[in-house]
């Protein structure tokens, strides 16, 4: 028989994949770009906010709603392994690859949603 507590420990446990990642809005190609130390979750949780209404930038929100799920596209753009780092040296990391892709994807013609 499976302890509830061994699993959640398990599961708290496991290293999960960080990384970034983008919403973008198709035809208008703006996005939306973020980092997180599990991709996974991460992703599942916006799918959810954005296929209820709500996320945290109202204008993303917004343009899902208006535009349809299916004008937006959901992707990790960069992920590296978790190996020994402390939490504060992955998000020091992930700060300067998000960083790196803003100004890749300025410099394509890419504009991004802003917090409001």
């Amino acid at each position: 028989m499976f302890n509830r507590k061994e699993l959640i420990k398990e599961y708290k446990n496991q290293k999960h994949p960080a990384g970034i990642f983008a919403v973008k809005n198709k035809p208008e190609n703006k996005m939306f770009i973020g980092k997180s130390l599990n991709l996974p979750a991460k992703i599942r949780g916006i799918t959810f906010e954005l296929e209820m209404g709500s996320h945290a930038y109202s204008k993303l929100a917004e343009d899902y709603k208006r535009l349809g799920k299916d004008q937006f596209e959901i992707s990790i753009l960069d992920q590296i392994e978790v190996k020994d780092e402390t939490e504060k040296e992955l998000r020091s990391e992930l700060e300067t690859i998000e960083e790196m892709w803003v100004e890749k994807l300025k410099s394509e013609g890419v504009t991004f949603y802003n917090k409001k």
